[in-house]
């Protein structure tokens, strides 16, 4: 057999060709030996296995927090700030309560001239409980105030401190009232007029002991109005229908809808007169005026404190303090201290959270406080349709 017939010849195995072996003999090659080892190699290897290297730390995982609901997030802010105002409300009573041991304990030395109530009349005026700072005056409130002050035997005179354009003249009459009953139990009234005690301000300052203004305030325009706004063209435009279903012909008299007619037109100046009436009665009582005098200077225009001085309606020009001295003059009471009448005080803050219902929560409550009490404006809830 030639090398190429041997070439040619199939491997016994039947597989084909081997790509590693030759086929220029029958023998196979032998196969590299591995490299031998050392002692030293050998040695080391054993090293290591007897002692394997140990591996590195595991790393410390940080547990990660739960996450919390949202409804439980609105718990816990609903619950700090309920904890909030039980602290707030504490911390307020804690310092009222300290205040008003303190005005006890020093009320006999303080106030043993005598007293000389002082009540501000600031804000329009309305019937009803508006307290000072809220905006308005409330005939309630004031009327509360002039008659502690007037059956207080350690009060010897009253000054009502006036800034306000007018009001209601329900209202002025109700404090009116309650000034002449202070009077008649003895309690000289001093009015101190500030930046304006226009209308019905004037109203409540005119039966006063002594009247005193500032050459700068705005006082006067002695006389009644009523308003309407007749909105019925504009509704016509916009496609506005109102129907109304009424008891009387006059019934729906004011209505937006509508203008006045000539009948109601003279009856509601009727009203405006009278009032007006009784405006100017009391203006000529009080200043010792007759009422064709009073009539002469009130169509409504408003005075300088100095003209209305000349005009007979103020008695003199001066400021708070000057009221102050008149007031202790005319009661002959000169060590007198002042006594401010809507004070906030303790007792102030419990009678009136105790009106609102006692059925507060906490957090209502420290809310209920500073609307009522501590809120510089608020609303007005009344509708005034006539203003002196």
């Amino acid at each position: 057999m030639t090398q190429d017939s041997q070439q040619n010849k199939p491997h016994p195995s039947g597989s084909g060709y081997r790509p590693y072996y030759s086929y220029a003999s029958e023998t196979e090659p032998e196969m590299p030996k591995k490299p031998a080892v050392s002692d030293s190699a050998v040695s080391v290897t054993a090293s290591v296995a007897a002692h394997p290297v140990s591996k590195p730390p595991a790393a410390v995982v940080k547990p990660q927090p739960a996450k919390v609901s949202s409804g439980k997030k609105q718990e816990k802010q609903s619950s700090w700030k309920k904890n909030s105002a039980i602290i707030a409300i504490i911390l307020i009573g804690l310092v009222l309560f300290l205040a008003a041991a303190y005005i006890g304990a020093t009320s006999a030395s303080g106030f043993s001239g005598g007293k000389i109530a002082v009540i501000n009349v600031h804000g329009t005026m309305a019937t009803g409980e508006l307290p000072y700072g809220s905006g308005y005056a409330g005939s309630d409130t004031i009327c509360g105030y002039i008659r502690q002050a007037a059956d207080d035997n350690s009060v010897k005179a009253i000054i009502l401190r006036v800034n306000s354009p007018g009001g209601s003249p329900a209202c002025a009459q109700e404090i009116v009232e309650e000034i002449k009953r202070a009077q008649e139990k003895g309690k000289p009234v001093v009015i101190s007029m500030g930046d304006v005690a226009a209308s019905a301000a004037y109203y409540i300052s005119a039966p006063a002991d002594y009247i005193y203004a500032n050459s700068g305030t705005t006082t006067g325009s002695i006389g009644v109005i009523n308003t309407h706004v007749d909105y019925s063209e504009a509704y016509e435009k916009e496609g506005i229908n109102v129907e109304i279903i009424k008891s009387g012909e006059m019934k729906d008299i004011g209505g937006s809808w509508r203008p006045y007619t000539s009948k109601e037109t003279v009856y509601m100046q009727g009203i405006i007169d009278e009032q007006y009436g009784v405006f100017v009665q009391e203006i000529a009582t009080g200043r010792n005026m007759t009422v064709d005098d009073v009539k002469k200077i009130s169509d409504g225009r408003p005075y300088t404190g100095q003209t209305a001085m000349e005009l007979g309606l103020v008695d003199g020009l001066g400021n708070f303090y000057d009221a102050v001295d008149k007031a202790k003059e005319l009661s002959g009471s000169n060590s007198a201290s002042l006594y401010y009448m809507d004070s906030l005080s303790l007792s102030r803050i419990l009678f009136s959270a105790e009106t609102a219902g006692g059925n507060l929560s906490n957090a209502d409550a420290a809310e209920f406080v500073y609307e009522r009490l501590l809120s510089p404006q608020r609303e007005n809830p009344y509708q005034l349709n006539a203003s002196v």
